[in-house]
Order: C-alpha cells, then structure tokens, then sequence
C-alpha cells in the first residue's frame, strides 16, 4: 500500500509540474482529473473547493476531442456518485485516493 501511495504521488507531482510548466496534458490525466473533480464535489466524501480543478479541466478541455470530453463528464457524475453512496472501506478507499492522486489537481492554479 505504501509503494502504491509513493507511486501515486511522484505521478502526482510529475503531472503538477508539467501544468505549471505549461506542458501538455494527456488525455489519461484529463480524465484523471475530471475523476478527481467529482470525488472533490462528492456530498459523502464531503465536498471540497473545487474552482483550481474546474479551471485546470476548463483550459485543458480546448485541446480535447469530443469523445474524451464526454468521457470526462462521465467520469466527473459517476465519480461523484461512487463518493456519495460509498460507505465503510469503499468510502475510505475513494478519500484516500482523494487526498493522495487528486491532491495534485485540487491545488493546481491556472
């Protein structure tokens, strides 16, 4: 568990300095982030400020094609929906991963 957590956040880190470097994002940390949008929204994971996240998904989504973008939405409502039913180890799984690879895009500031 804790090499999986290392590895999430070097990913993490790696990805928040090509955002702040202006470096193209891939479509795997676009939807990514659009999955860590809906955690942050979730009313059972307890929402979070999520204005960084929306504006990092609003620039980035100009270099999107329309599939990835419809992907994204679904991502954002069904990530949002897992976060408000989950319960138990469900629900401590989908905050750590909140706190842990979803950091990144929560604090990113365009």
């Amino acid at each position: 568990m804790k090499k999986i957590l290392l590895t999430a956040m070097f990913a993490a880190s790696a990805l928040a300095t090509a955002a702040h470097a202006g470096t193209a994002v891939s479509d795997f940390d676009f939807l990514q982030a659009a999955r860590c949008r809906g955690l942050a929204a979730s009313d059972g994971l307890g929402k979070l400020d999520t204005a960084s996240i929306d504006a990092f998904l609003k620039k980035e989504a100009n270099n999107r094609e329309s599939h990835v973008l419809n992907s994204a939405r679904a991502k954002i409502s069904g990530a949002q929906k897992d976060g408000d039913k989950a319960a138990g180890a469900k629900k401590e799984k989908l905050l750590a991963e909140r706190s842990g690879v979803c950091s990144t895009f929560l604090s990113v500031s365009n």
